[in-house]
């Protein structure tokens, strides 16, 4: 009773320390941000400022210049935008409430109406369920899976994107199918590019990149947002894919909280 008594203890101790660690980093993450995006947003408002007054009598190439600027400051905002987000995952109170996924997956193909039209692109969902999720976050789970989808596409090929559920009855990317099990399986596959399957852990590291910047725009932190969100919502994530394939992103979370 000792020892347990010591332990607990010491883990109340250590619990105490983490919730200060958290606190400060949110402190840090929120000062940095703010101290980060003023001097990124006067780069990019004067750039902008002498393009537009200044296009006619530029060279060339320093129109160039200028257009690397800003392309870099959008890269840079979105950067430090996304370091935010995923921070505040971390130390962020929510909670879970019973939702429709068919309205949140309708409501995110909304926000990708320009997208999918410019791209000729067809999404399409199965029978999706009710369950109990943490609403903005899975949104944005789906917001960034669809995200992907439809910008690692091969060049002259419509997309082609499939979101389903099933249940099954355990944790496991293995289980069967079951009517009666009490986690879903989701799935998002799509004909695009694709990545070799030895990175498919990599993905959903921060930072993590398998395609050249200069073709497809991004920070590397979306898929290690997802697999955070995925983690909070007591489950597990895994990516499947071939170069020119495609990809397939699975995901298993309880059906109730």
């Amino acid at each position: 009773e000792v020892k347990v008594a010591e332990r607990t203890a010491q883990l109340s101790q250590l619990n105490e320390a983490l919730e200060t660690s958290n606190h400060d980093l949110q402190q840090f993450a929120s000062i940095a941000s703010h101290d980060l995006q003023e001097p990124l947003r006067k780069i990019h408002m004067f750039s902008k400022a002498i393009q537009d007054r200044f296009n006619d009598q530029l060279p060339a190439e320093i129109k160039v210049y200028f257009d690397k600027i800003i392309r870099s400051t959008d890269r840079m905002r979105a950067l430090i935008i996304d370091i935010l987000n995923f921070s505040r995952l971390s130390a962020e109170i929510s909670f879970f409430r019973h939702s429709d996924i068919n309205t949140m997956f309708a409501e995110v193909l909304e926000d990708f109406e320009v997208a999918i039209r410019e791209k000729q692109a067809t999404v399409t969902a199965g029978d999706l369920p009710d369950i109990d999720v943490i609403p903005g976050q899975f949104r944005q789970v789906l917001h960034n899976l669809l995200s992907n989808a439809l910008k690692f596409t091969r060049p002259e090929i419509p997309p082609v994107v499939r979101f389903e559920a099933i249940r099954v009855g355990a944790r496991s990317f293995e289980a069967p199918p079951d009517p009666n099990g009490t986690f879903y399986r989701f799935s998002i596959t799509d004909n695009g590019i694709g990545f070799d399957e030895k990175f498919a852990e990599n993905v959903f590291k921060l930072f993590q990149r398998l395609h050249p910047k200069d073709r497809f725009e991004g920070t590397g932190i979306g898929l290690a947002i997802t697999k955070k969100i995925i983690e909070r919502h007591n489950g597990i994530i895994t990516a499947q894919s071939h170069d020119g394939q495609g990809a397939r992103f699975d995901w298993i979370i309880p059906a109730t909280h």
